[in-house]
């Protein structure tokens, strides 16, 4: 009885435990950087980064302009995740989720929102349930980064 009552309370415990366990910044770090900036990382596409979890908040030179992108991977719907062709004949990396699973920003170098400007980029601004990125690398490689960032930030549950 007794075995079973500490089997009982180690497992009541383990799932406690992992329901309250934080994202490791490190892994996001590394996988987003990966998926982001290719071989270059983060050096390769923000001027500056913060990683708060499954929040990530970076800024990136978009002609002599401030682009500000935050990404919420607490929303993400991975199941969706999928490559695409674009019309200039890059891969994209797309990827659906609640909204606020992407904002972005744009100010200019005198702290003006010219967020406005960012369709001309085929972006849009504020808060979207939609991401789309370019795929600098491998596919393979891109999905190997694009699995440990699911490790560390599951999203939204959803069976299809």
């Amino acid at each position: 009885m007794k075995s079973f009552l500490f089997v009982f309370f180690l497992v009541i415990f383990s799932k406690v435990t992992f329901l309250h366990s934080k994202a490791n910044d490190q892994v996001i770090h590394d996988a987003l950087g990966f998926m982001l900036g290719g071989d270059s990382g983060w050096d390769g596409v923000a001027t500056e980064y913060q990683i708060d979890g499954c929040i990530i908040t970076y800024i990136q030179n978009l002609m002599g302009n401030n682009l500000i992108a935050i990404y919420d991977f607490d929303k993400a719907l991975w199941n969706s995740a999928a490559s695409q062709i674009g019309e200039d004949g890059r891969e994209y990396f797309i990827l659906n989720g609640n909204l606020g699973l992407q904002e972005v920003y744009l100010y200019s170098p005198d702290g003006e929102d010219v967020s406005d400007g960012l369709w001309a980029w085929g972006i849009d601004s504020g808060p979207t349930s939609l991401m789309t990125f370019p795929i600098l690398v491998d596919i393979s490689r891109f999905e190997n980064a694009m699995y440990d960032l699911m490790d560390e930030c599951p999203g939204v549950k959803s069976k299809y």
